[in-house]
């Protein structure tokens, strides 16, 4: 029951979050060209598990790629087919699933499966991450790898942040707002479980500010335990990456990238 808890706890985060989404990571697409090179280096269809609003896919999808997207928020899939919707000449190349990734059966396999911008960490149960792996190794190609993107949890345990932190302020042009997001992170090291607290206040041009709080919760992985949560799937490690440049792993790393492929 508590992976059940889980998945209705994440779904109802993005149910709350889906309408700054969009907006909130408009600048974020430092790490595009990296999972359309790995799309020319292994091939496509890819499969996206976690797709949200379609950020990644319709980039696949601009630069001639075939893939598909699963999520299991009914608010988050919606975006994604409204930002189809708007763009006809690649909208062929994309299917969306929603779907809880963990019991896909799509009976088809990609050459690429992709779990982009902290994914696969709101998985907190080792249930959940068992599952998540199983799913992909069964929808993995042979001769084909996954990339898991998950941060780098070193420099989180060693220096926490306290109180409220201003993540940034963007532009809602849909309510005519301006945001602030806010986050506030309570760590537990033992669990390897980051409670996170999302706060946005929206500022309307009268000044009136109305608040939305989101609870979400992140487990953090470590190198050392990877190959072990590979194994139990069926996978192996190819490689661990420390951005999306594909730098080694080291200490400091901005990301912690997870690549490999089925077990022999």
């Amino acid at each position: 029951m508590p992976a059940l808890h889980t998945v209705k706890q994440i779904m109802n985060s993005y149910a709350q979050i889906a309408r700054f989404y969009d907006w909130e990571n408009a600048e974020f697409t430092e790490d595009l060209p990296f999972w359309c090179d790995l799309a020319r280096e292994f091939g496509a269809p890819a499969l996206e598990l976690g797709c949200g609003s379609g950020r990644v896919l319709l980039q696949l999808a601009r630069e001639g790629f075939e893939a598909t997207g699963v999520d299991s928020s009914p608010e988050m899939i919606a975006l994604a087919r409204n930002r189809l919707a708007r763009q006809n000449a690649i909208a062929g190349r994309i299917r969306l699933v929603e779907e809880d990734f963990r019991r896909l059966e799509l009976k088809q396999t990609f050459p690429l499966v992709i779990l982009p911008f902290n994914t696969f960490s709101h998985l907190t149960e080792t249930a959940e991450t068992d599952a998540a792996l199983k799913s992909i190794a069964a929808h993995l190609a042979p001769g084909g790898v996954f990339a898991l993107a998950l941060p780098n949890p070193i420099p989180i345990y060693s220096a926490m942040p306290e109180g409220l932190v201003l993540e940034r302020t963007f532009r809602d042009g849909e309510q005519g707002v301006t945001v602030q997001q806010f986050s506030s992170l309570r760590l537990d090291r033992v669990a390897q479980l980051g409670h996170i607290t999302w706060i946005y206040d929206e500022v309307d041009p009268a000044g009136k500010v109305t608040r939305t709080t989101v609870p979400m919760t992140l487990r953090y992985f470590f190198p050392n335990e990877i190959p072990v949560l590979l194994e139990r799937a069926g996978l192996r490690l190819m490689h661990l990456w420390g951005d999306y440049d594909r730098s080694p792993f080291a200490e400091n790393s901005p990301e912690l990238i997870v690549i490999g492929g089925r077990a022999g």
